[in-house]
């Protein structure tokens, strides 16, 4: 069963790899034109590619309710495993700007993708994060969703959540906009955590009601922060065979 499992896991792996680069041609074609084309493109190319890639992996990704694109929101969710990529690009029907470590921009055809269509941080400098911030409030102030993962690394922990970071609920309420809480279901159950093994299943992505800032000002961060990490820490505790308590009996 070893031996399978790891066959498995390598294809997962280079499947994933051919739907890379199977969108590098859109992606070329994108950047001839202008910024919302451009990224509709990218995205629509990238949501056809993963679709394929679960296809034929094995690894189904189930939708459940549907965000408020309108008006430009900021995308908050679990930070799980190397699935989160291709789990939120099947998810997103809409284009949005990513905030994304400096560090995948470092990997072969990958980073070509991300250099493209992500605010690209390194995580330890100060600097390079003040830009990132001013990059996604410009974003939201141009009309563009922004997603990001408040835990700032995968949670590898066996808590459904790690604490949140402050910054993009800082970034909404300065911009106005609502947060778009989402979760993701069951994506310990293909994917073990902190190793590269796989199994094939099916992972629920879901969006939650969001949640208006309006009238909120920097004294209300931590209490918005919280209120959105109990949201969706109850989805997870709930309905993810990984935290459920239902399930550890």
């Amino acid at each position: 069963m070893r031996i399978i499992r790891a066959l498995y896991s390598v294809y997962i792996g280079l499947l994933f790899m051919a739907g890379v680069i199977a969108v590098i041609p859109a992606y070329l074609v994108a950047l001839c034109m202008k910024d919302r084309a451009r990224l509709r493109l990218m995205f629509a190319a990238n949501r056809l590619s993963m679709r394929c890639w679960s296809v034929l992996t094995g690894i189904r990704v189930e939708v459940q309710g549907q965000a408020a694109w309108q008006p430009a929101a900021v995308f908050i969710g679990n930070h799980c495993n190397i699935l989160d990529m291709p789990v939120c690009a099947i998810a997103c029907v809409e284009p949005i700007k990513v905030l994304a470590k400096q560090e995948f921009a470092r990997i072969p055809f990958l980073g070509f993708l991300f250099r493209s269509f992500a605010v690209l941080v390194e995580r330890g400098s100060a600097e390079s994060r003040r830009a990132g911030a001013r990059a996604l409030a410009d974003a939201l102030r141009s009309g563009w969703s922004v997603l990001l993962f408040p835990e700032g690394t995968r949670n590898r922990t066996p808590q459904p959540l790690q604490p949140f970071k402050d910054g993009a609920f800082r970034a909404a309420i300065a911009a106005g906009v609502p947060v778009q809480p989402f979760v993701q279901l069951r994506m310990r159950s293909v994917q073990t955590v902190n190793t590269l093994w796989f199994r094939p299943g099916k992972v629920i992505f879901r969006w939650l009601p969001p949640i208006p800032t309006t009238g909120l000002t920097d004294e209300d961060v931590n209490a918005l922060r919280d209120r959105v990490h109990a949201v969706i820490e109850a989805e997870l505790l709930r309905d993810d065979p990984a935290f459920a308590p239902s399930t550890k009996t």
